[in-house]
């Protein structure tokens, strides 16, 4: 029988969690100096330590699958031989990349090609144009890499739990690894702690979103609305997030996540067509064709020493480590969220819809808004980058501002589409996590206890005011998670060499 099956305390799992989510989440609104003074820096100290050894292992999946895309293996159906595809290519590729990072894409979308390209961390020799460096470092930090992790987390639950009548359940790559080391009854100890890990991760990793979205939805409302009460906007955004995406997940994948999905899309590409109509198109393609050279150098001549390009070794511990350890948090629900939605697909396709399409989609959204954001700057004198420097939450609303009547309409528009993928992005952790919990469709307490919890959490985010205080929030369940991963990718092995010797 399934190990999942055999777990007879689901509901003892999903207190578990929601006690440890929501009591963290008191202690912290509590006491906060807790986050400010002692965790922030134990953090940054551990990224320090971890941060380079990772990034190596991301690099290598990376190349991993790429290898597995052209290899025989490419031509095996996620989910197994008799598994059928569910979803349109474009409702797919829709989900997986609004669940994935949007809502990232928009906070971040101006603002940290920009700041790099003012404080350009790369050395000068051999980086000497800092406008497409810092697009590339931007790349770096969001690219094929963050894809190539969540590809590899869908494969080994897709793959592998799937295959092996274990579907959904986390803990199973790591009880495959250690079969004949320990016995069953640790092994269900051992599944119960995996899965209450990971719950963890991704309670963690999407509460961390909402506040950095909830800021720059709420810096959005001041500008436009001359709104005052930071704090209550703030709560008023928060519920507005938690209810449109405890809506989202009362609806489920097909009438929920897709359709909020598919508009978001949609409205994401309306966007860049507007800027690419009426901003100058020709320093958007220098910078996107420079960045992107910058990039594939980066990925190529940095991949085992990202440090030795950098001024600063330290630089890399606050931005490129800490993001890959947020992706890796992001690991459990977007891996089984691309498990649950990819099935039947054959294994080059999904890499191929994974790692490349969102690797392209996002080299021309940083290239279009970051080039022509830059390129306004330098020719009407704007101050936008200064202004980025000094508060970059504020950079993409700046360079909106400069656009005359056009400027309104983009930043509600921006606003909406960071509204909606956050949205989606936290119904599909929802999901996830009411599915690794074991709770049933049928529970609704469930779904509303835990949209309540996240919100409950990203609001005590909000207090703090603190936008790196969110991202080590957000890595706080990856750090235990590593293991666990590692663990993962050895039972996943495992699992292979097994099937070819029989």
């Amino acid at each position: 029988m399934p190990l999942n099956k055999t777990l007879s305390a689901p509901t003892k799992l999903e207190k578990t969690a929601l006690l440890f989510c929501v009591g963290l989440s008191v202690i912290a609104f509590l006491f906060p100096e807790l986050l400010t003074e002692h965790l922030q820096p134990a953090i940054n100290k551990i990224l320090g330590y971890l941060g380079s050894p990772f990034f190596i292992l991301v690099n290598l999946l990376l190349f991993s699958v790429i290898a597995i895309a052209i290899s025989p293996l490419g031509q095996r159906k996620i989910g197994g031989t008799q598994a059928l595809v569910e979803f349109s290519t474009f409702g797919w590729l829709s989900m997986l990349f609004a669940a994935g990072m949007g809502s990232g894409l928009i906070f971040w979308g101006v603002a940290e090609p920009a700041l790099h390209t003012v404080n350009s961390p790369l050395k000068q020799s051999l980086y000497p144009n800092h406008q497409t460096s810092g697009l590339a470092l931007t790349l770096v930090n969001w690219g094929a890499h963050a894809w190539a992790l969540y590809a590899v987390f869908g494969l080994v639950l897709g793959g592998l739990t799937r295959n092996s009548g274990t579907a959904g359940d986390i803990s199973a790559p790591v009880i495959s690894a250690t079969k004949g080391v320990i016995n069953r009854a640790w092994q269900l100890q051992l599944s119960f702690s995996i899965k209450l890990i990971a719950i963890l991760a991704i309670f963690f990793g999407v509460v961390g979103t909402i506040a950095n979205s909830t800021l720059l939805l709420r810096k959005g409302l001041e500008l436009e609305l001359g709104v005052e009460s930071a704090l209550f906007s703030g709560f008023i955004i928060i519920f507005l997030i938690a209810l449109l995406y405890t809506i989202s997940a009362k609806l489920g994948l097909k009438k929920g996540i897709q359709t909020l999905s598919k508009f978001n899309v949609f409205l994401a590409f309306a966007l860049i067509a507007w800027l690419l109509i009426f901003v100058p198109i020709q320093p958007i393609i220098d910078i996107a064709i420079g960045g992107t050279w910058d990039y594939i150098q980066l990925i190529t001549t940095g991949t085992w020493q990202f440090e030795s390009v950098l001024n600063d070794p330290v630089w890399a511990t606050g931005w490129t480590y800490n993001y890959y350890f947020w992706w890796l948090a992001w690991g459990p629900f977007v891996g089984v969220f691309l498990a649950k939605i990819s099935q039947g697909r054959p294994v080059w396709q999904y890499i191929l819809g994974v790692v490349f399409v969102p690797t392209f989609v996002t080299i021309i959204w940083f290239s279009v808004f970051s080039g022509s954001a830059i390129a306004w700057d330098q020719t009407h004198n704007a101050g936008i980058l200064e202004a980025i420097k000094a508060d970059y939450t504020q950079g993409l609303f700046v360079f909106f501002e400069q656009l005359g009547w056009q400027g309104g309409l983009l930043i509600w528009s921006s606003l909406l589409l960071l509204l909606i993928f956050v949205a989606t992005s936290a119904d599909s952790a929802v999901l996830v996590i009411r599915q690794l919990s074991g709770a049933g469709e049928a529970q609704t307490w469930s779904l509303y206890a835990w949209s309540f919890a996240l919100g409950l959490c990203a609001f005590v985010l909000l207090v703090q005011n603190n936008e790196p205080l969110n991202r080590s929030v957000a890595i706080i369940g990856a750090l235990p998670f590593l293991i666990i991963f590692i663990l993962q990718l050895i039972g996943f092995i495992k699992e292979f060499i097994r099937e070819f010797k029989h």
